[in-house]
Order: C-alpha cells, then sequence, then structure tokens
C-alpha cells in the first residue's frame, strides 16, 4: 500500500478526469500572537507554499515558498501532516492531485523584497484562517495545527 493513501484525502477524484499530480509543501507560520500568515492570490487564499521542485525537500520548497511569497527567511520546525487535494486550476487549465505536506516555522529574518507581486501577505487570527482557506486539505492543516498541543 502507498503512504499517501492512508492520509486525508478533500475534493472529489473523478475517474474520467487524467490528474496531474503535484507534490508540495505549505507552512503554518504564526507571528508569536496567534495570527498565521496567509496568502491571497487571483486563485484564492492559500497557506504559503507551493510546488516542490525535483531537486527539493519539502522543507526546502516551504522555505524558498515562504520567500519568494512573503519575504520571509524562515526555520522550520518540528511539526508535520500531509494530506491530498484533488482540485482544478483555472489559470492552467489543468486538474491535479496535490500531495501536500504542511510544517510549520518561525520568521529568523525579513528579506528585501518578494519575487510574486500578485502574493498579498495576510496576518489572520488562527482561529478565523480556515474560513478563509480556498482548498479543504488546508483548512484542515490549520486545524490540525490548532490543535497540535491539544490531548
Amino acid at each position: 500500500m502507498n503512504e499517501w493513501q492512508t492520509i486525508p484525502v478533500f475534493g472529489e477524484r473523478s475517474e474520467s478526469v487524467r490528474y496531474t499530480l503535484r507534490p508540495g509543501a505549505y507552512v503554518l507560520l504564526d507571528d508569536g500572537r496567534g495570527q498565521l500568515a496567509l496568502v491571497r492570490t487571483p486563485q484564492g487564499v492559500f497557506l504559503p507554499g507551493g510546488g516542490i521542485e525535483a531537486d527539493e525537500t519539502p522543507v526546502q520548497a516551504a522555505t524558498r515558498e515562504v520567500l519568494e511569497e512573503c519575504g520571509f527567511v524562515v526555520r522550520v520546525g518540528y511539526w508535520a501532516a500531509w494530506a491530498v487535494q484533488f482540485c482544478y486550476s483555472e489559470s492552467e487549465k489543468t486538474h491535479f492531485e496535490k500531495r501536500c505536506t504542511f510544517v510549520d516555522a518561525v520568521v529568523e529574518s525579513v528579506a528585501l523584497s518578494r519575487t510574486e507581486a500578485d502574493h498579498e501577505l495576510l496576518w489572520v487570527a488562527s482561529a478565523a484562517a480556515p474560513a478563509l482557506m480556498t482548498h479543504e486539505s488546508q483548512r484542515w492543516a490549520i486545524e490540525a495545527w490548532r490543535s497540535r498541543t491539544a490531548g
């Protein structure tokens, strides 16, 4: 059995659709006052992150994406979670099976500038953040991250 078959799956998978597999890494970045960094793009609201390139680990991709989207140099922590998200990208006209790795991180420094001009950084109370997310898997990841110290 494949390890990705045992984790939460979100979105609808249709047998009649061809999906492009896209591994991705996303960061739960807390400002220390209970607010999470989110990114608003023309496609919706997401956790900072994105596709993992062929030569990257999830941690490397996560740190690169946060720098590009938010302008932060981060240090990834110890918490992690995984989920699959089936979705359609209108801008790419492609159906994706996103195999998502979620990690937590802290800001180590602020870079001079972001490189993705159409990405707006939002700081949102962690309790309110799930309702804003475009993808169900990211809603789930925020809730799992928020409950990490419970129990």
